[in-house]
């Protein structure tokens, strides 16, 4: 079984290698087809997934991150186009990036709905109500509802962390409090209304 760190460095790979399959346009366009759907329902994806996914179990997470990035990535991608200086895994001296401390100063899906609030125009009430809506849903609605709203983001000009959300989509499997909390708390705390207490 994966530790932790080596869990995310999977789910960055597994990032880089869906940008080098949507370079193949029929591969991207299969991809899409993914969007929302159970992995049972989208078997012709598994041939472009399985050499991906392979040993890492959370097969609808990665089916559903790998349909968000065919959905929402603008032109034809090479691996780094995914990837920007907020998200390429970068460490002080000597910190391992897969590291949970390293690792969760990544934006995670409540800080890029804050960014979008905070610097694109998105609505703070629907935004927030939205990821509300999200931290309470069960994983088949959660993937059924993430393509809507990464279009959204990438009509702004945004995307998540898709290596962050693999892995948080993975770990929500079993601890979806966990998850939620920290987006949440992440969206609060980006947009600055969290206050000390007094």
């Amino acid at each position: 079984m994966a530790t932790a760190p080596e869990h995310r460095r999977h789910c960055q790979d597994f990032v880089t290698g869906i940008a080098a399959l949507c370079a193949r346009p029929a591969v991207r366009t299969a991809l899409k087809r993914g969007r929302g759907r159970p992995v049972e329902d989208c078997l012709d994806l598994t041939p472009h997934l399985s050499r991906l996914t392979r040993g890492h179990g959370a097969r609808r997470a990665h089916y559903t991150v790998a349909a968000l990035i065919a959905l929402t990535t603008p032109s034809v991608p090479v691996a780094t186009d995914l990837l920007d200086e907020n998200t390429t895994p970068t460490a002080d001296a000597g910190d391992d990036p897969y590291q949970a401390p390293v690792w969760r100063r990544r934006p995670d899906l409540g800080t890029t709905l804050a960014t979008a609030v905070r610097d694109h125009g998105f609505n703070p009430g629907r935004t927030e109500d939205d990821l509300k809506v999200l931290v309470r849903l069960g994983e088949d609605q959660l993937h059924r509802r993430l393509p809507t709203l990464c279009e959204r983001l990438a009509s702004a000009g945004l995307r998540p962390d898709w290596a962050v959300l693999l892995d948080d989509l993975a770990v929500r499997a079993h601890a979806s409090g966990r998850v939620g909390t920290r987006w949440l708390d992440n969206f609060y705390l980006c947009l600055d209304t969290v206050k000390d207490p007094v």
